[in-house]
């Protein structure tokens, strides 16, 4: 049986009978003493193998074995009212125990869902929103009334997964009986069995169900496990435990064109006002600052209001900053759309922008009061911005956790196991919350977090005053090879690993920075500039004695940090 969530799943197509209402004894009941009223020989444990069929159908099926006929159409009218009036004086069904939570879990999912039930028992079909607030959008039924065949033709599942809008094989289909189990697979959705009734496990073993649960609860347990909230319900979620007097949302263009969508669900989204700035480190300044402060100061924020930031680590950053300063500190929730943002900006309370050409030059301290991590919005990354992230878990791994930074050398391997990328992020995202709590305002211990950075944020300036596209997590990439051949030089660091990160990681997979023996000079100015120097024109770096071993407050001298940069252009072939 699989152990996870189907990928690709864009909506549910959920039974009625046995599945959200307890109702299948009721119902064989009422068929059998229909049936007895008739003098037609039945037993009451037959008609849960009937389950999910229309009541024409079901007497049509009686009525030939039992009398070598079918019944008319009027006939058939007949009986099956009288079925249903005895249904509905056996008393009021009860939901069925773990449905709600199997509701729930497929919301929060962001998954539509779609009734699909054989039975056109209005004393059920009433009972929904009242049993089930919201589950079930308007016109999102399909119902005996509404085909000509009915379960185990996949007439009805095929009907639910086109009002859904989606094709069958994106669509998991929940089921209570092997004809519907059989009606889920023919449509050619992702059929899940739950055994309410009396029917044996092998009964839907031999449909083909491919997944079986032994009760509602059992599946609304591993739903809640293995289905991940939707980022729009998160969102959501956060805004409402903080219950702010305003929102605005800040993004920018590129975020706001093609992740935005994804968060279409979201009540918060569509009730506040909006920031889009341009994207890019050009855009990094008190210009967008000042757009968001003047966006606040209309919406009528308050101290008592949210600043919701969705995007990488530039609109976490000055959204941060925006938040930080307007009436001296408003609330913010950021939302990485990044990974670089997911596993470094989004976290720790680092806010700023960049000024006179130099990176983060004015800033502020101000932990958001939460952070939304999801990887859905991760789909719409470039590759090369995927990478511009990984740099950043590498640098995790070298400063925190050496058997995290040597899984995480294995560049191809990880990135195509989504699994294994996921908790890798998680594991960077533990060591900088662990570091962040322990040294919030960067005394100490979280200067260990500024390896690769000294040298990288040059890399950086150096590549804006040129106008040359170079990524943060690009730059960071470059800077922790020049970090390490320091620490080579002063800290014992092993040669070889140092090559080895050079070889098998700067090299394949990061651009080339093309810096020249004329770069240096001014290399070396943005290291004396750089906002981490506790001595003016002193760089400070965090270099490594070993993989897991760092060493903060470090000053080199200025001549073994152009050793290391001649040594950098060496490696690198520049």
């Amino acid at each position: 049986m699989n152990t996870t969530f189907p990928k690709g799943i864009k909506a549910a197509l959920i039974d009625m009978d046995g599945v959200l209402y307890d109702s299948m004894p009721y119902h064989t009941r009422a068929w059998h003493q229909m049936m007895s009223e008739q003098g037609v020989n039945t037993t009451p444990e037959e008609f849960f193998l009937y389950e999910g069929m229309t009541g024409k159908a079901t007497i049509d099926l009686i009525f030939q074995r039992e009398l070598g006929r079918t019944a008319s159409p009027e006939e058939a009218r007949d009986l099956y009212a009288r079925k249903a009036e005895l249904f509905v004086a056996s008393g009021k069904k009860e939901p069925m125990k773990g449905a709600d939570r199997m509701l729930r879990a497929l919301r929060r999912a962001g998954i539509p869902r779609v009734l699909v039930t054989g039975s056109a028992q209005n004393s059920l079909l009433d009972s929904l929103e009242s049993d089930y607030p919201g589950a079930f959008l308007p016109g999102m039924r399909v119902t005996a009334l509404d085909v000509e065949k009915g379960k185990p033709d996949p007439e009805p599942y095929l009907k639910g997964a086109d009002i859904a809008g989606v094709e069958p094989g994106n669509a998991i289909v929940i089921e209570n009986a092997p004809l519907g189990v059989r009606a889920g697979k023919s449509a050619g959705a992702f059929t899940v069995a739950v055994t309410t009734g009396p029917i044996p496990r092998m009964e839907f073993e031999k449909e083909g169900a491919d997944m079986i649960f032994p009760s509602m609860d059992d599946f609304a347990d591993w739903l809640e496990k293995n289905l991940p909230p939707h980022p729009a319900v998160l969102l959501d979620e956060a805004v409402e435990r903080l219950n702010p007097a305003t929102v605005t949302v800040v993004t920018d263009e590129n975020v706001d064109r093609e992740v935005l969508p994804l968060f279409s669900l979201s009540s918060t989204l569509a009730k506040a006002n909006k920031v889009v700035i341009p994207p890019g480190e050009d855009h990094k300044n008190l210009e967008s600052v000042t757009l968001i402060w003047k966006a606040l100061e209309e919406a009528g924020a308050t101290r008592k209001s949210l600043v919701v930031n969705i995007g990488g680590g530039l609109v976490t950053d000055i959204g941060g900053f925006a938040g930080a300063t307007f009436k001296r500190g408003i609330r913010c929730i950021n939302v990485p759309t990044t990974l670089l943002g997911a596993v470094d900006a989004a976290t720790g309370g680092k806010t700023g922008i960049n000024f006179n050409g130099l990176k983060n030059e004015i800033g502020a301290f101000h932990n958001p009061s939460d952070v939304i991590i999801t990887a859905r919005p991760l789909a719409s990354l470039s590759h090369r911005e995927i990478l511009s992230g990984y740099a950043e878990m590498i640098k995790t791994g070298l400063i925190a956790d050496a058997g995290l930074y040597k899984s995480l050398l294995d560049v191809d391997k990880l990135l195509s196991d989504t699994d294994a990328l996921e908790e890798a992020i998680k594991r960077c995202v533990e060591i900088k919350e662990d570091v962040v709590a322990q040294d919030p305002t960067e005394k100490g211990l979280r200067k260990i977090l500024n390896f690769g950075h000294t040298a990288g944020h040059a890399f950086e300036s150096l590549a804006i005053e040129r106008h040359v596209p170079l990524a943060h997590g690009e730059a960071v990439a470059h800077g922790m090879l020049v970090e390490l051949i320091l620490s080579h030089l002063l800290k014992g660091f092993p040669s070889e690993e140092t090559h080895r990160y050079a070889n098998e990681v700067l090299k394949p997979f990061y651009p080339r920075t093309g810096v020249t023996c004329d770069d240096i000079p001014l290399l070396l100015e943005f290291m004396a500039h750089d906002k981490k120097n506790a001595v003016a024109g002193k760089p400070n770096f965090t270099l490594l004695e070993a993989p897991g071993e760092p060493v903060i407050d470090c000053l080199p001298e200025i001549k073994d940090i152009e050793a290391a940069l001649d040594i950098y252009r060496d490696i690198m072939g520049e």
